[in-house]
């Protein structure tokens, strides 16, 4: 944990330097830092300032710690959440594994998040629904919230509005990537769930409605994601091959 929150201070130091001088500012930084650090012999710090770089160039090239794509919202006022900061990030956990790190704003809301998980499991879809809907009103990228208001229409036979909710969950996390990331999202990192269970879905919507080119797309970056494949879409994917998919289930 100590580890952890020292990378990600001397990550916001460089990105806030980075935007405010300029990235040959934040370089003279980070060298200023890993010199004096190895002077003395201070290993540990010198190894999460490296940390750090990593988290901030990853960030440069994504074009921000929280970059959405520009993804049209339906309401009144027609804001985009491209229009909108959303303060989600990745922190990396291994040579080349990453996790998303959820705001506060996120944390705050489980109590309420968990209220409607008990009516989704009794069945109760109204009252889910309405508690769904009141956390993205709170938080407009609570994006197991998406997924499971998505839950509530499929289960209702609402393929079309369930597709719509798992897109824009999509999109939200799909924004935090850069558009060349080719690192991994293991599902043994928690917070990595939430995203890889908006994949699974959207993917399962589109294969009921049969999109069978989308689903497949869909399950083949699950796998690139997390390989060891905790949601089981290599069975889907030989169930597609074999023409045995459960279509109706």
């Amino acid at each position: 944990m100590e580890r952890n929150v020292a990378k990600h201070v001397l990550a916001d130091v460089l990105w806030v330097t980075h935007q405010s001088r300029g990235h040959r500012e934040a370089k003279y930084i980070y060298d200023l830092l890993r010199r004096s650090y190895r002077a003395r012999q201070m290993e540990w710090h010198e190894e999460c300032l490296q940390l750090a770089w990593t988290q901030y160039c990853h960030w440069v090239s994504a074009g921000s710690p929280n970059r959405l794509n520009e993804v049209k919202r339906k309401g009144r006022h027609n804001k985009k959440l491209g229009d909108l900061a959303y303060p989600i990030r990745l922190e990396k956990r291994g040579r080349n594994e990453w996790e998303f790190a959820w705001p506060g704003e996120v944390l705050n809301l489980s109590d309420k998040f968990d209220l409607g998980i008990n009516y989704l499991e009794a069945g109760d879809m109204k009252k889910a629904r309405e508690v769904f809907k009141s956390l993205l009103g709170e938080c407009p990228y609570f994006i197991d919230a998406l997924n499971h208001l998505a839950i509530t229409e499929w289960n209702t036979g609402n393929l079309a509005a369930a597709e719509d909710l798992y897109t824009k969950a999509y999109n939200v996390g799909r924004s935090v990537l850069s558009e060349d990331f080719k690192g991994k999202l293991p599902w043994s990192w928690t917070d990595n769930r939430p995203y890889l269970r908006t994949l699974h879905g959207l993917s399962l919507v589109k294969l009921r409605r049969g999109d069978i080119a989308g689903t497949k797309e869909l399950l083949n970056r699950i796998l690139k994601l997390d390989p060891d494949d905790h949601l089981g879409v290599r069975m889907i994917l030989e169930d597609i091959k074999n023409g045995t998919a459960p279509w109706n289930e």
